[in-house]
């Protein structure tokens, strides 16, 4: 299972590996000069969520989705995911800063690679974590099916309920890192999931509060603001 990123619309698909080197590493804006931002899956390992992000961000900065492994493969914790998903990271971008964001499980993932990239001595510039909570990780997944929308492929349903089921039982029994350096958290309205990232951050977290921290309409600015 693989999803390519033709914006604006994305869809689970069948890709053969060699059209990209990386297939972990989906291109959703190949094109510019500015460190690239690398959008981190959410629970069931897709990453349609960020097709919207690309028309918020500036046209000079690459952005990549950073989705679930071809060949199927699951890691035995959240940070042997977090150190392969590197690996992958810093063969698209081997030199310069890279910038980080992920949505609810992918924020609790996003923060677990820049600890791993950091251990590596890679800069990590802007982190970005949007309704994402480290100790209520779990919620994304309550209403599974529904929140998939109409662009995926059906006949994947089981696929992607077991990445989600294995997805959940990592974060379960993941204890962060601490990541040196400030985060933007994004939450939205009726909850505070930004407050949970003090314990795991040794830098300011700038936290916002918006109507709905999952619409790139809403938070693509404040995004892009962000990476400066």
């Amino acid at each position: 299972m693989t999803v390519v990123n033709d914006l604006p619309h994305l869809a689970l698909t069948e890709l053969d590996p060699s059209n990209y080197a990386v297939p972990t590493i989906a291109p959703i804006r190949t094109t510019g000069h500015l460190d690239p931002v690398f959008c981190v899956h959410p629970l069931v390992g897709l990453v349609d969520c960020y097709a919207g992000l690309a028309t918020h961000v500036d046209d000079a900065r690459p952005i990549y989705g950073v989705q679930v492994p071809a060949s199927g493969e699951r890691s035995e914790s959240l940070a042997a995911l977090a150190a392969s998903y590197a690996d992958d990271i810093v063969r698209v971008q081997p030199a310069g800063a890279v910038h980080l964001l992920g949505l609810s499980f992918g924020g609790v993932l996003a923060h677990a690679i820049a600890v791993e990239l950091q251990s590596r001595g890679v800069t990590v510039g802007a982190l970005t974590l949007l309704d994402s909570d480290p100790v209520r990780a779990r919620a994304e997944g309550a209403d599974l099916l529904a929140s998939m929308g109409d662009e995926i492929d059906r006949s994947h349903v089981e696929e992607l309920l077991a990445v989600a089921s294995h997805n959940d039982e990592l974060v379960q029994r993941h204890l962060p890192g601490i990541y040196f350096g400030d985060i933007l958290a994004v939450s939205s309205v009726g909850t505070d999931s930004g407050s949970a990232w003090h314990p795991f951050v040794c830098g300011t977290v700038a936290k916002y509060l918006v109507p709905d921290a999952t619409s790139f309409d809403v938070v693509g600015p404040l995004v892009d603001n962000y990476l400066g």
